[in-house]
């Protein structure tokens, strides 16, 4: 059973309806090329398949797909929040470009030392960190303020 059954199985199991739209949504999340969409990029990818099917269908489901766990809504400072599969295996940041807007995850995670240091235990957080990705850091007005950046005193996480 690939992924996007288990998840019709899941929302099968709660008592929703499984309607094409639905089935056409888990599908784009769990099969796509790209693991973070928009709302209009979701409504763009299942158009394509289930013609007739509205924007405001692709928002209720996505609602609905928050409210079961299923997805989870990421804020990265732009015009439109993104959504992604939930992860129950464990969890991941992004790093976004600041120059040319990729998107990149990251399994590093500052607040794992909590738990041992603190004893407390986090449940959930969110943490994305703004930067320049490989490709543009290597241009020339980059470097400049990198070397200004590192000429600063930064937060050490690991102190």
């Amino acid at each position: 059973m690939n992924k996007s059954q288990k998840l019709i199985e899941r929302l099968r199991k709660k008592g929703y309806k499984i309607t094409r739209q639905r089935e056409a949504i888990l599908k784009a999340f769990s099969e796509g090329d790209s693991h973070l969409l928009t709302a209009q990029e979701l409504y763009e990818k299942i158009g394509e398949t289930q013609s007739g099917t509205n924007f405001s269908t692709v928002y209720r489901n996505l609602e609905l797909l928050l409210q079961e766990g299923i997805i989870r809504k990421v804020e990265l400072n732009r015009e439109a929040a993104y959504y992604e599969l939930h992860d129950d295996n464990g969890h991941h940041h992004h790093l976004v470009c600041n120059r040319c807007g990729s998107i990149q995850t990251t399994s590093f995670c500052p607040l794992d030392r909590l738990k041992n240091e603190d004893g407390f235990i986090p449940m959930e957080h969110r943490f994305e960190i703004y930067g320049y990705c490989r490709d543009c850091a290597n241009s020339q007005d980059i470097k400049v303020k990198k070397e200004k950046y590192s000429k600063k005193e930064t937060l050490n996480f690991y102190e």
